[in-house]
């Protein structure tokens, strides 16, 4: 046998086959990674305002989410459950269940649009905006409107506003300032010189 070969053989593999195997080792811990879901249950209630029409007085409410949440690295958090409004009937956990893939947006926050239902017919009810900590939410209801074509539904952004946690209209306002949601949406911003 050569020296050369015998060299090579007590040191081992070389440095690029030590590579490519940790680059393979390294890519299918990702690949592993993104596969694992986090579930978590949620039953969360929370004091709410629902503001309507831009109006000097908003009418207060609860807000509740009972359901499943799942997280998974590189994919939008995912909710299944039943949100109920106290004003609402047809959201109780009697009624309908409600979907809701929320993607991350810009300015802290993860929107999506709620669906309601019983399985597989989903229903429109609005966009839902969150905190990245689900502890604040801003759910902005449609309304449907009859499409262009005979027999068919669009849904439109309505005017009102359901802003969690907020116990008056001064915080839900607060709330919706501090995330620029008031001027995104169209909602009156409240005049800010001095009286």
């Amino acid at each position: 046998m050569a020296p050369e070969q015998t060299n090579a053989k007590r040191h081992g593999p070389n440095r690029a086959t030590t590579v490519i195997c940790l680059v393979l080792i390294l890519a299918a811990a990702l690949v592993i990674a993104r596969m694992v879901k986090f579930r978590s249950q949620v039953d969360v209630t929370l004091p709410a305002v629902l503001w309507e029409d831009g109006e000097a007085t908003a009418v207060n409410t609860t807000l509740h989410f009972h359901g499943e949440m799942v997280k998974q690295w590189g994919q939008d958090d995912s909710f299944s459950g039943y949100l109920e409004l106290e004003d609402q009937p047809f959201t109780s956990e009697e009624a309908s269940k409600v979907w809701l893939t929320m993607a991350h947006e810009g300015g802290g926050l993860n929107r999506g649009l709620l669906e309601y239902g019983k399985f597989p017919a989903h229903t429109f009810f609005g966009e839902l905006y969150t905190d990245r900590e689900y502890t604040q939410f801003f759910l902005f209801p449609f309304e449907r409107v009859p499409g262009k074509i005979e027999g068919t539904v669009s849904y439109q952004p309505n005017t009102s506003i359901y802003v969690a946690p907020a116990a008056s209209l001064d915080e839900a306002k607060a709330l919706l300032e501090s995330y620029g949601l008031m001027e995104s949406h169209g909602l009156p911003i409240p005049d800010e010189s001095p009286q």
